[in-house]
């Protein structure tokens, strides 16, 4: 999904996201990773797109 405008992945334990990585792309290869710990609005705004059924439910 985007997260702030930038490709990333959202990390969610039942309903609430609990971090995130993004990507900055530069000549579509990836130039920069970053991570963060969750806050309610990006929780909030995840809920808002009514997820997908997670590809991965449990390792």
């Amino acid at each position: 999904m985007l997260v702030n405008g930038t490709p990333g992945i959202l990390f969610v334990i039942g309903d609430q996201v609990i971090g995130a990585v993004t990507f900055d792309i530069t000549r579509g290869k990836i130039a920069t990773v970053r991570g963060t710990a969750t806050s309610a609005r990006l929780t909030e705004d995840w809920r808002q797109r009514e997820p997908d059924t997670p590809l991965i439910t449990q390792w």
